[in-house]
């Protein structure tokens, strides 16, 4: 089964049905839900949708949105040697470069979002949604 990680924005999508983009990330969770790939995001996703959701709907929605995203992907290990590899790398965002350093550290190949440049030094193959969906 095919290890995809997720970035924070591509859930985001899913948990505010952010048009236009709700369907790509509908049809990827799909997939994880017929056993065809696995989801995963770093730690850190879980806390930042939190954060988000919260500040634009609510504690009780944000509280709802974790539970959603627990029963839909796995979350990955974060520890020490993924900080520092993202501190000290060239990424321009240390979010991105955390989450990208959480999925290669977990022996992800994928990462799916929707600010592929933002992760343009990445050693992973970087797809959006519907980039990830025309080639599965």
């Amino acid at each position: 089964m095919e290890k995809v990680f997720l970035d924070t924005n591509v859930l985001l999508d899913l948990l505010l049905a952010r048009e236009p983009f709700l369907p790509a990330i509908e049809r990827i969770i799909d997939l994880s839900i017929s056993g065809s790939i696995s989801l995963y995001v770093a730690p850190t996703t879980i806390t930042n949708i939190h954060y988000i959701v919260s500040k634009l709907e609510g504690k009780t929605k944000a509280d709802m949105a974790v539970e959603k995203m627990l029963a839909l992907v796995r979350v990955e290990h974060l520890n020490e040697s993924v900080i520092k590899q993202a501190h000290f790398s060239a990424f321009k965002d240390f979010e991105d470069a955390v989450q990208n350093f959480c999925a290669e550290a977990g022996g992800h190949k994928i990462i799916i979002t929707r600010n592929t440049k933002d992760f343009m030094l990445s050693k992973l193959a970087i797809f959006t949604p519907l980039e990830y969906l025309a080639q599965v």
